[in-house]
């Protein structure tokens, strides 16, 4: 199994070292420690089986979607069971990472076509990198941004923040640095 994360890690760090804006955003971590995974499963774990073949990212992404320990933020009376059915991330690596690194946190998220995933905020910055579909990226006060693969989005300490998948669901990978590694999002309240 630990070839399988190895495997999986060689491609994310392929993809942060040919995207610029990850490289400026984070450095790569110096300071990985592999932690076997309990696996958990969620729902789209049907979804990211059925990406195998779809690229080497995708692919190796597939052959682990067993194995890790998929996880979801937020309960079910804050987005609803819908939500919950379609959306789950893998920490690659962070504090509680399958490759634990106190350097910056990385993920791989998924979400379903249609979702909304509402206002939240979190104490670390971070960047999204989108791998697959697209999601309409919105900030208060900013123009909203649709956005593809290849694209990055990057969002301040506390700055509220929300996406809309439309057509087609939306794989991206995320990164986080600063303080608040080890926190968790939250849903913003309505102002």
């Amino acid at each position: 199994m630990r070839r399988l994360f190895d495997n999986l890690l060689a491609e994310t760090r392929a993809i942060h070292e040919s995207t610029p804006a990850l490289r400026d955003f984070a450095a790569w971590p110096s300071d990985l420690v592999y932690r076997a995974p309990e696996p958990r499963l969620v729902p789209v774990v049907t979804r990211i089986r059925a990406m195998a073949g779809d690229g080497a990212f995708q692919t190796a992404l597939a052959a682990v979607a067993d194995h890790a320990c998929w996880q979801q933020t937020y309960s079910e009376a804050e987005v609803g069971r819908h939500f919950l059915d379609n959306y789950g991330y893998v920490e690659i690596f962070g504090p509680t990472g399958v490759f634990l690194s106190s350097q910056c946190r990385g993920f791989i998220g998924y979400w379903e076509q249609g979702l909304q995933y509402p206002m939240h905020d979190h104490e670390a910055e971070e960047i999204y990198l989108v791998l697959g579909g697209s999601g309409i990226f919105e900030v208060p006060g900013q123009a909203s941004r649709l956005l593809r693969p290849g694209d990055t989005q990057t969002h301040l300490a506390f700055q509220p923040h929300a996406t809309t998948m439309r057509d087609e669901g939306l794989l991206a990978l995320c990164l986080w640095r600063g303080p608040g590694l080890e926190d968790r999002a939250h849903i913003t309240p309505d102002t």
